[in-house]
């Protein structure tokens, strides 16, 4: 009798033990944040030797929705469309900030729809001259609010691509 009473302890035991470490394991994986996608971008200048716009092209990688993209400069910059296409990045609405989808109601200014795809480009103009200017497109888990949304920081903000232009590249 004894050994019955043993063996039913040890099961329900084991039964608690399980149950515990199930519950610590899948609560360790709700709080991990979403995996920022993987892209490779190339860089290039764009325009006459007077105003020069930089081309940033996503060469391969996921296809990222715009909604959770912005454009950050060492010096205000503009988002938009290849120069002539009549939504193009223009210095004049230049902000350190720039949501990809900062027009009114939610269409993308970059003039590639609603997600990043390989070969598509946007063109970001800084504020005066392109020369030393670092740009740096970042990603966020959620949807960006507001047309600049403010530094990007914290656990859900992923620096995607950066780099600091010289004419002479």
């Amino acid at each position: 009798m004894t050994s019955v009473i043993g063996i039913i302890l040890l099961v329900a035991v084991t039964v608690i033990v399980a149950g515990t470490v199930t519950v610590f394991v899948f609560d360790l994986g709700s709080g991990l944040q979403p995996k920022a996608p993987y892209v490779e971008t190339s860089h290039e200048l764009v325009g006459d030797s007077s105003e020069q716009t930089i081309a940033i092209t996503l060469e391969a990688g996921d296809r990222v929705p715009v909604d959770r993209l912005y454009v950050a400069g060492s010096k205000p910059v503009d988002i938009g469309g290849a120069p002539g296409s009549g939504r193009a990045a223009d210095d004049a609405h230049a902000s350190p900030i720039e949501n990809f989808t900062e027009t009114p109601g939610g269409t993308p200014q970059v003039a590639i729809g609603e997600t990043w795809d390989a070969g598509e480009t946007v063109y970001v103009d800084p504020k005066g001259s392109v020369d030393g200017v670092t740009v740096s497109v970042y990603w966020i888990s959620g949807s960006i609010e507001g047309y600049n949304p403010g530094e990007p920081s914290g656990d859900d903000s992923y620096r995607l691509t950066s780099k600091t232009i010289r004419r002479s590249d």
